[in-house]
């Protein structure tokens, strides 16, 4: 399965997701510099679409089979100035979900801190619904996945409603 990985930073995400799906990495969409770096030379074949506000996502219909998006937290998170989901930085979250809306993926995969919960997910959810996908969610403490930090993680699927729906309608 081809999957297209938003707000990618290192990759993360990509990484975590791929082996459990027997998926690959199709494409990147990231824009700080050191991050495309890293991912260039983990995926070579796949091109980086940059800035997720500016993407054409017909273009990718029926190119990818997979969402993941592990979109920016810095307004959620209990660290930042915690605005919540409409932010600047976490606002990007309508891209995101333009980007579900347009594609139909089979599955999307999300993940953000767990302050989304109070800041957002509320939000996140009913768009979700409004565009026709189901999703499950949990939050996971990062040292379950031997991570050395405490740091509460939120974790996201997304299905359409209608399975049997047209990549694109």
């Amino acid at each position: 399965m081809k999957i297209l990985e938003l707000c990618a930073g290192y990759g993360g995400l990509g990484m975590a997701v791929a082996p459990l799906i027997g998926g690959r990495i199709a494409y990147v969409a990231e824009t700080a510099p050191g991050p495309s770096a890293v991912l260039a030379v983990r995926h070579p074949d796949a091109p980086n679409l940059g800035d997720i506000r500016e993407i054409d996502w017909a273009q990718l219909v029926g190119e990818v089979e997979v969402i993941t998006a592990g979109f920016p937290c810095q307004d959620i998170s209990i660290a930042g100035n915690r605005v919540g989901i409409r932010g600047t930085r976490s606002g990007v979250w309508v891209n995101v979900l333009d980007a579900i809306r347009v594609i139909r993926p089979r599955v999307a995969f999300l993940e953000n801190v767990s302050n989304l919960r109070t800041r957002g997910l509320e939000v996140v959810l009913a768009d979700l619904a409004e565009i026709g996908y189901s999703a499950r969610w949990v939050c996971v403490r990062a040292t379950a996945a031997s991570s050395p930090h405490l740091r509460d993680r939120w974790f996201c699927i997304a299905t359409p409603e209608d399975a049997d729906r047209e990549p694109g309608q």
